[in-house]
């Protein structure tokens, strides 16, 4: 199921990926985790227009393929979801997110043109050199660095959701689970 949605690449197709991996990522955690208590998973991909769905680089090879794709087209959306598990019960609620990041390509353009003609490291060579996470991150996505941060535009929905977990959807998945498990309690009690 997970090559097929990868391959369709649609925001419809991530956002079925991204809350079948959360899901699957709980089951481990639920069942080594004693007593009762909520288990909270997440997982998060990046979608782009000619890319596909894009999840952590496998190496600097892809991870320059997707910094090539994010000049060509600027425009990309991060999907993520977060599963919350009542431990004792097994009641979940799942919440899914985008946010959306917009490049500048002129800059990004220009950054190329100078590591290619020698005259600068590049975005992605100044992110291995400072050890910054690139393979770590979905689409090699590091809003939150600075080196990347000077290339950005524009971020729509937050800049919690882009880094992997959307506050507000948390809560509300808390919330949710909360309302679920004092019903389970009245109805056995």
């Amino acid at each position: 199921m997970g090559n097929e949605l990868r391959s369709i690449g649609t925001i419809k197709s991530a956002l079925s990926l991204v809350s079948t991996l959360a899901s699957l990522k709980s089951v481990p955690v639920v069942e080594a985790v004693q007593g009762d208590g909520i288990v909270v998973t997440c997982d998060q991909v990046v979608t782009h227009p000619t890319m596909g769905i894009l999840e952590k680089p496998v190496d600097l090879d892809e991870a320059r393929t997707f910094m090539d794709g994010y000049r060509d087209v600027p425009k990309v959306t991060t999907v993520g979801s977060v599963r919350c598990t009542h431990v004792e019960t097994g009641l979940a609620t799942v919440e899914t997110f985008t946010a959306t990041v917009t490049f500048d390509p002129v800059l990004l353009r220009r950054d190329e043109e100078e590591r290619l003609a020698g005259k600068g490291k590049g975005i992605l060579e100044e992110l291995v050199e400072s050890n910054a996470p690139v393979l770590k991150c979905a689409g090699g996505l590091m809003i939150e660095n600075p080196i990347v941060k000077k290339f950005i535009v524009d971020t729509v929905g937050g800049e919690d959701a882009v880094l992997g977990l959307s506050r507000r959807s948390t809560v509300k998945a808390l919330k949710e689970l909360n309302e679920k498990i004092r019903t389970w309690k009245e109805e056995w009690e």
